[in-house]
């Protein structure tokens, strides 16, 4: 079968369920942009059964995420690491082999990292692809054999949710503390329910286990356990206030998608609260901690320029005219600056706003009653003040 393109034409779901629906053998290319410049599937019958994906910082993807997840040791990806540089051997490999993972283990990372990649190539918009019809060149594969079909509803799934979960948790920098537990509000008939839930989980049928189920609901709609999965819970465990979401995902161990949809559904249930927003890394969207005292700094430096520069003109030797047109420039040039100014404090007290409340507020009153500007600021003496508009998930602000 040739197949060979670029994905603004076809899509990498729409690849899968070709490739799937045929049951084909062979490999399929995609190569991207980003970091990761090649992502090789291997397909057996229409199923993949090994995703291999060559990154530009040559790391080592599953080493580095089981040590992320404190599964292993940095010393230990070190040694490893090491040996990898002299034989070539894979890192889970040569882990494997000096005992420090068991195959279980190994196994459970080389699926998550084979299905969070995956998940990501739904997000690429540019690349190019193509596949080769060829059996596998390795033995057996190193994971459950995903099926085409189950990749690519959960890929539509998350592009579906995805925008909405990114309203709540911006960045992998916000920081979320528990503020009351899972048990305060179960019953023992539910703490019953979800002990035997986990206990005989690993006895499900995964076939019986993938047929959708209505959820079930307890008596209160919201803040109930029962509105709660096993890997809301899960996620619940590693959330202390201290650890960014980004390090409560590698802990969790279920994936960037899931782990995020779990603090979202935590958060509207009232179990968690962000504490804090540290600075975003390069690439995340713009999301910073609001220094308020480099902000007042920088204004009183404003000011003080443009006194400087008011009493230079006064000074100088000039007519009566030039001097009053060179003012009048001057003070235009200062109240646009000095508006800039609070256009940006107010805006990066917006955004803080959002995260901690989940939406922009109405008007900008609601950001002076929490603390995060003052009413000079919004509307200072002998100034027009600002003009706000929320529109959803974003605003215009001038």
């Amino acid at each position: 079968m040739a197949l060979e393109g670029t994905l603004q034409d076809f899509g990498v779901g729409e690849i899968l369920q070709l490739i799937g629906t045929q049951q084909k053998n062979g490999i399929l290319f995609v190569e991207g942009t980003g970091e990761i410049e090649e992502v090789q599937i291997y397909f057996r019958t229409g199923k993949v059964i090994r995703v291999d994906a060559a990154r530009r910082d040559k790391r080592d993807p599953i080493g580095q995420m089981m040590s992320a997840a404190t599964a292993i040791t940095k010393d230990q990806l070190a040694t490893a690491v090491a040996v990898q540089k002299k034989t070539l051997q894979r890192v889970g490999d040569i882990l494997l082999e000096q005992e420090a993972v068991t195959a279980d283990l190994l196994t459970e990372f080389v699926e998550l990292y084979a299905k969070e990649t995956l998940y990501r190539l739904f997000q690429w918009k540019k690349g190019s692809y193509r596949f080769e019809t060829k059996r596998p060149n390795f033995a057996r594969p190193n994971m459950t054999p995903l099926s085409s079909e189950s990749l690519l509803m959960d890929g539509v799934r998350m592009m579906d949710e995805w925008p909405l979960i990114q309203t709540r948790i911006s960045s992998g920098e916000i920081v979320f503390k528990a503020i009351r537990t899972i048990a305060e509000s179960e019953t023992a008939a539910e703490a019953l329910d979800r002990i035997l839930d986990d206990a005989f989980s690993e006895f499900i049928d995964p076939a019986a286990a993938a047929k959708p189920q209505e959820p079930v609901k307890s008596k209160k709609a919201t803040g109930a356990v029962s509105n709660l999965t096993r890997t809301d819970r899960r996620v619940f465990a590693y959330v202390d206030g201290r650890r960014p979401v980004a390090t409560v995902i590698d802990l969790s161990r279920v994936g960037e998608f899931e782990a995020c949809k779990s603090l979202v559904a935590l958060l509207n249930e009232g179990y968690i609260a962000p504490v804090k927003v540290t600075a975003a890394r390069v690439g995340e969207p713009l999301r910073r901690r609001i220094d308020w005292a480099g902000w007042a700094g920088r204004i009183l430096l404003n000011a003080a320029f443009i006194g400087v520069l008011v009493l230079a003109v006064v000074f100088m030797p000039r007519t009566r005219a030039e001097s009053a047109n060179q003012a009048e420039e001057l003070a235009v040039g200062a109240i646009a600056r000095l508006r800039q100014n609070r256009v940006t404090v107010t805006a990066a007290a917006l955004n803080v706003y959002r995260l901690r409340d989940g939406k922009f507020p109405e008007s900008l009153d609601p950001l002076i009653d929490a603390g995060l500007v003052t009413r000079d600021v919004l509307d200072p003496p002998g100034q027009p003040p600002l003009l706000y508009l929320s529109i959803g998930t974003d605003f215009d602000l001038r």
